[in-house]
């Protein structure tokens, strides 16, 4: 079987090893181009060197794989497919032929390159490494880390594209199967995360697979899951939980924008509802003038959420230092008292 690296693209010699590269775990779902080539032809050497150059490109390098194939010895596959000249790339996935680039055509491969990546949904796993110049004390520590760095992580012997064991494999093979984005720690490459997370999680074997920081299990128990639905229904509720985190860190990072932060209908120029007008000349009055807006109308989204994160149902929200002080209602309150200045800029104010 062919082996790849980033500094050539592994050439096929016969159609069996190419039936074999296709159907192998670490290529079917990937997007795999394949290039029709005649050695003697010096076009295809300069694909070959724009195809390189594709794959080591960070964008590209863990969604592609690359072969070359002699158009000498595959004539029952050009004949199906109806290749009549080299070069020709052959773009596959799931070992079918989703398309083709004929001749040389740098500019065309790339579009068709996105385009199919983004169409397939090609899964990329990354791999996670734990940081031993870090200040992390311990094993326990390092593994609370992983966890922490991604959704779904697999801890596994080897790397999707080299597993060290057949679990590891199968592990691998199952959620590209499904198209399940996920993440790897290679815990052969660590002996004290590896043997501080069985103890971690009770979990003796390995891959272990985590959602979430929550174990899910092994492979059998992975099996399991995908086929009733379990699976599926724990990742949507990952994703639930981890639209409500961004969510709340957006709100978070708009309510931290200035020190007097105002969520208000319209602008301080153009105000559109009359509690918003009242505020700004509320605040113009007292010589309030360092703060910044938000526009609630312009993104219903933050309108609707800011709401629950507030647990203040209506607007404008006058926000210091992150904290929320309230409504125009609040703030006539302590204008009357005399606290407005203070409360909303730390200072005192000075009678007219």
């Amino acid at each position: 079987m062919a082996n790849q690296s980033n500094n050539e693209i592994s050439q096929i010699a016969t159609q069996q090893l190419f039936d074999e590269y296709i159907n192998s775990p670490s290529i079917r779902n990937k997007l795999l181009l394949v290039h029709i080539e005649l050695e003697q032809i010096p076009v295809c050497k300069t694909v070959n060197e724009g195809l390189l150059a594709i794959n080591r490109d960070p964008e590209f390098m863990e969604q592609l794989a690359i072969c070359r194939l002699n158009a000498d010895h595959f004539y029952n596959l050009l004949n199906d497919e109806n290749v009549n000249a080299a070069p020709t790339v052959l773009f596959y996935h799931q070992t079918k032929i989703i398309d083709r680039v004929d001749g040389f055509n740098q500019s065309d491969l790339l579009k068709k390159i996105k385009l199919h990546l983004n169409t397939i949904g090609v899964v990329q796993a990354t791999e996670i490494k734990s940081n031993d110049n870090s200040t992390i004390n311990n094993a326990e520590n390092k593994i609370k880390q992983l966890l922490n760095s991604s959704p779904i992580i697999l801890f596994m012997k080897g790397t999707p594209a080299s597993p060290q064991c057949g679990f590891s494999r199968q592990a691998c093979h199952l959620l590209d199967e499904h198209k399940i984005k996920f993440d790897y720690f290679d815990v052969l490459a660590d002996e004290n995360v590896r043997e501080e997370l069985k103890k971690y999680s009770n979990w003796n074997t390995y891959p272990q697979l985590y959602v979430g920081s929550e174990l899910i299990g092994g492979l059998d128990i992975m099996k399991q899951m995908i086929e009733n639905g379990d699976f599926e229904s724990k990742l949507q509720q990952q994703k639930i939980n981890e639209q409500e985190n961004n969510s709340k860190k957006n709100l978070e990072s708009l309510i931290n924008q200035a020190p007097l932060m105002l969520f208000i209908k319209g602008t301080r120029e153009t105000p559109r509802c009359g509690f918003t007008k009242e505020l700004i000349d509320l605040l113009s009055k007292a010589n309030i003038t360092d703060y910044k807006t938000f526009d609630i109308l312009e993104d219903e989204n933050v309108r609707q959420k800011l709401k629950e994160y507030s647990s203040w149902q209506t607007y404008p929200q006058i926000y210091v230092n992150g904290q929320l002080i309230g409504g125009l209602d609040i703030l006539k309150q302590m204008d009357e008292e005399g606290t407005l200045v203070q409360t909303l800029t730390g200072k005192q104010g000075v009678a007219v």
